[in-house]
């Protein structure tokens, strides 16, 4: 267990310290391990590469897993994007040594505050960024890059406003075609082929741009591609609609009515199955075969929810997250458990939660901006918060093992 908060860095009510303070000690038994990395300011986002662990160069029993999140130093007015290693237990290696803090290996800078950065799947060295700016930025980690000023690889073109006030600044990279990167400035929605670019270009322009507020005038959320279908990818917008795209028509297909939807992801494993993240504090699971119904409402949040994504190791398994400070936690639900009945002897809490609640993280002391399953552990988590903190996580095994013997954290 390895914790470096700094109980400086935000003011708590004495309701939120107290949560903390008895969040804190129920830590080692809910947690493999929790490592609380401290930030200068919030980062808005966070993500984990596809890119395969390395063993640790000292400790044979550890990785190093990269991911990538904000720093933003404001008195310098200076934001950059971070990419680190982070030393996780490798497996079966018996008893969980001291985890190492989390090491900064490139500091990239940016024209504004990052908005949201994903590394490409296939090629884990190429990061995309999405700033405030109405360019999409495109990085070679690779690469040396000058220290004080935006320096990009390729500049991804289209947009005439940026994202300051128009929505959500979607970025999406295809699972299945390598290269295809997906943004949104709220007003339209743009793709690319970063990897046509010819060899001396640094400025590519899209392949199709969808006008999509002069068509409905509503402002969108959030872009995702389809996991398994290539040529499809969902928006949702401001105006509670859930849209399905198909590239082989360049129109919608599908509109389904949801609750002031902010996020939306599909199952990594079937691609008729999606999840949406709903201001109602709910997230809905869906088949776009029949968008019109919705198909289950998982209810566990107390308020808005803004982040939903399904982990890419396991089918039944998601994670959301509320948007509001009175909440700050991600939940982790399993779909395969409902329907469980609640068994004699289990605790007064638990019975009163959803059986496909699985468990939740409160962490962090203020409301979350991001968080990202890993790839290659499947109960591993990052997260980030207004708390200007980054912890990553691992949910214990006898969580995770039994079908009905874990506890959450309210127990």
């Amino acid at each position: 267990m390895s914790d470096s908060d700094d109980d400086s860095v935000v003011k708590l009510n004495p309701r939120v310290q107290s949560e903390y303070n008895e969040w804190k000690k129920k830590c080692p038994f809910f947690y493999d391990f929790i490592i609380s990395h401290p930030l200068p300011r919030t980062s808005l986002t966070v993500h984990w590469s596809t890119m395969t662990p390395l063993t640790h160069s000292q400790v044979p029993s550890l990785a190093l897993h990269r991911l990538l999140f904000n720093t933003y130093y404001p008195r310098a007015r200076t934001s950059y994007l971070t990419i680190a290693n982070a030393a996780l237990p490798a497996i079966d290696h018996g008893p969980i040594p001291t985890l190492p803090k989390v090491e900064i290996t490139h500091n990239i800078a940016l024209d504004s505050r990052l908005a949201m950065a994903r590394f490409m799947p296939q090629n884990p060295h190429i990061v995309c960024a999405r700033t405030q700016s109405t360019d999409v930025y495109v990085f070679d980690c690779t690469k040396p890059h000058k220290n004080d000023q935006l320096d990009p690889d390729l500049t991804l073109t289209s947009f005439d406003e940026n994202v300051i006030g128009h929505g959500g600044a979607g970025l999406a990279w295809h699972q299945r075609k390598e290269g295809y990167i997906l943004s949104s400035n709220g007003h339209s929605i743009a793709y690319w082929d970063v990897s046509a670019v010819a060899q001396r270009s640094k400025v590519l322009d899209p392949i199709h741009v969808f006008d999509y507020f002069k068509d409905t005038g509503n402002l969108i959320q959030e872009v995702q591609w389809n996991c398994k279908n290539e040529n499809v990818f969902g928006s949702v917008d401001k105006n509670d609609d859930l849209v399905i795209w198909d590239l082989r028509t360049d129109k919608s297909q599908h509109s389904a009515k949801a609750q002031d939807v902010d996020c939306l992801s599909f199952n990594p494993f079937n691609e008729w199955f999606l999840a949406i993240a709903s201001v109602d504090a709910t997230v809905g699971l869906f088949d776009m075969r029949k968008l019109t119904e919705k198909l289950f409402t998982l209810a566990g949040h107390r308020q808005r929810v803004y982040k939903v994504e399904w982990n890419p190791n396991l089918e039944s398994v998601l994670a959301s997250s509320s948007y509001e400070s009175y909440e700050r936690r991600v939940i982790i639900w399993d779909i395969n458990r409902i329907g469980d009945e609640t068994l004699k002897g289990d605790s007064k809490a638990k019975a009163k939660r959803p059986p496909e609640l699985l468990f939740y993280h409160e962490g962090h002391k203020d409301e979350m901006t991001d968080f990202s399953w890993n790839h290659h552990e499947p109960w591993v988590i990052s997260s980030v918060a207004k708390d200007h903190t980054l912890q990553l996580w691992k949910l214990a095994q006898s969580i995770v093992r039994h079908e009905h013997g874990g506890h959450a954290i309210g127990d």
